[in-house]
């Protein structure tokens, strides 16, 4: 079977708008807020555009989804590994850092004969917030 010959994906002033809108939100958008938000400075952009860039872009590995159920799925800049929390009543996704889960790859590389190449933890509960009401 012959290698596929891949094309280069041109990048476009709408793919590159999203991808800026998302490196510079401290939030995890899902689509949809991430098309409301691209309405602002493009009226005639569709919801069908916004989510093919938003696939093209994390094919090309720079964007990732947080899914963490099947009607939930949020984007964020880079696939780089690390954890999310969630909370379970307004549905805030908040960045979660954890020191050395190198070791938890390592264990799960041995025990399983498997190699680890990415991660996604998800921790569920009330955020500071929602614990208040």
């Amino acid at each position: 079977m012959a290698a596929e010959k891949l094309v280069p994906i041109r990048n476009t002033n709408q793919r590159q708008l999203i991808f800026e809108y998302l490196e510079h939100t401290l939030t995890h958008p899902t689509a949809e807020q991430i098309f409301q938000n691209m309405r602002q400075e493009l009226p005639r952009i569709s919801f069908g555009t916004v989510y093919r860039n938003l696939d093209i872009l994390e094919k090309q590995g720079l964007i990732s989804t947080v899914i963490y159920s099947k009607e939930h799925v949020r984007y964020q800049v880079g696939s780089m590994n690390h954890s999310h929390f969630v909370c379970s009543n307004c549905d805030k996704v908040k960045n979660v850092v954890i020191d050395d889960l190198t070791d938890l790859n390592n264990q799960v590389s041995r025990r399983h004969k498997v190699m680890v190449q990415k991660y996604n933890l998800i921790f569920y509960g009330q955020c500071a917030n929602c614990q208040k009401m």
